[in-house]
């Protein structure tokens, strides 16, 4: 028998191997609130189901664990510095749009300004008080996860096309979300129908206070503002706003029709890396259309009862003049945008020009949809937004 052969699911992926593992690794032992179990024993009790081959087995259970890590992290931090807990969290900016719509550049155009803070990407794994910039290179969780994301996207350029990470760059909430184990990224990564439905009937504002004690730690000090970012934050807007009650929300729009097959090849892709063979292209698309239909009218609904600000930005708008639109943001929150940041943000965007293709690169029938199937779906969204 090869040690691969040896491999079983139900001897790593448990809640209880999962966290003598995490231990192991980290010397930590407090996880904080038990509650998240709820959430984590039912991922791991789903992906135990998928009967995944042995390397997939050590895939899930090096990305569960890493949450794990992160979690314990944080509760450490957070015991060490319970100071930061009654900071409040004031007028944060939080993108949320349909993925693909433009929220990945006009996060990383936004971060350019120094009067916003936001969790760079090492951070959200290791998560701690920010250490000055220049002592970074000499932190061991820094190079750690540097040396990570660099060896991950030699072997999966589009991945850094698509999101453009890098270790000391801004990342989307959605990994400090991940240790919750309440997060719409665990769906995305394997077919997980209890835990998915699960996920989607409850009240996720724990989640959100859980973000927002971590943001607190690795802000410690930094009085600068929050600039956020997760396109899933539509899903649970109600549960943001009620966190983060006098949030300015930049909600960016694109035909679904049009994105849906991109943000499904995005998802299949990610399946892949963890299911293998496993991964299938009709549930993805069949699943990302049912959430993002559903999302878009849940925060349709939570904004006609909101005295929150918010801003749209349409993608080709921002596709054709990504200056002007952001001046636009800018003048509607009340913001000044200075002479250097405006240079530097002219200076980015020449540095990644966007590409352009002739046509679609995926079509609906790629994920056993249908053009028509699409139009229905969203057309409540597509009239509203003049796409019909």
């Amino acid at each position: 028998m090869t040690s691969q052969e040896s491999i079983r699911s139900d001897q790593i992926l448990t809640p209880e191997a999962m966290l003598a593992a995490s231990t192991a690794r980290t010397g930590l032992s407090d996880f904080g609130d038990p509650a998240f179990r709820e959430g984590l024993d039912l991922l791991l009790s789903d992906i135990r189901a998928l009967d995944l081959a042995p390397v997939c087995i050590q895939t899930s259970a090096y990305r569960i664990g890493q949450s794990l890590d992160t979690r314990a992290l944080a509760v450490k931090g957070l015991k060490e510095r319970p100071d930061v807990l009654d900071r409040p969290i004031v007028q944060p900016i939080i993108i949320a749009g349909l993925v693909r719509s433009g929220t990945t550049a006009l996060h990383l155009l936004l971060s350019l300004d120094p009067q916003f803070q936001g969790p760079e990407h090492w951070l959200t794994v290791y998560p701690m008080p920010r250490p000055p910039r220049e002592k970074w290179a000499d932190i061991p969780a820094y190079i750690s996860q540097k040396a990570t994301l660099d060896a991950f996207l030699a072997v999966s350029p589009e991945a850094a096309d698509d999101h453009m990470m890098t270790a000391e760059g801004i990342e989307e909430s959605l990994f400090i979300l991940g240790s919750s184990f309440s997060s719409n990224m665990w769906p995305s990564m394997w077919n997980v129908p209890n835990y998915d439905r699960w996920y989607r009937g409850r009240d996720d504002s724990d989640s959100y206070l859980w973000l927002a004690d971590v943001l607190r730690l690795i802000g410690a000090g930094d009085e600068r503002r929050w600039l956020l970012k997760n396109p899933t934050d539509l899903f649970s807007l109600q549960e943001v706003l009620g966190v983060f009650p006098d949030a300015k929300v930049i909600q960016t729009h694109r035909d679904p029709v049009e994105s849906m097959p991109s943000v499904s090849n995005l998802i299949f892709s990610a399946r892949r890396a963890f299911c293998g063979d496993k991964a299938d292209r009709a549930d993805v698309g069949r699943r990302e259309a049912e959430v993002w239909a559903h999302a878009l009218e849940r925060a349709h609904a939570v904004r006609a009862t909101s005295s929150n600000q918010f801003v749209d930005v349409e993608f080709t708008d921002f596709t054709r003049d990504q200056m002007g639109v952001i001046q636009s943001i800018y003048d509607q929150f009340d913001l000044t945008l200075s002479a250097e940041t405006e240079a530097a943000m002219r200076a980015w965007l020449a540095a990644h020009p966007r590409r352009t293709t002739k046509g679609p690169k995926h079509s609906p029938e790629d994920f056993g949809l249908t053009r028509r199937q699409l139009e229905e779906r969203f057309a409540a969204y597509r009239a509203r937004r003049g796409y019909i």
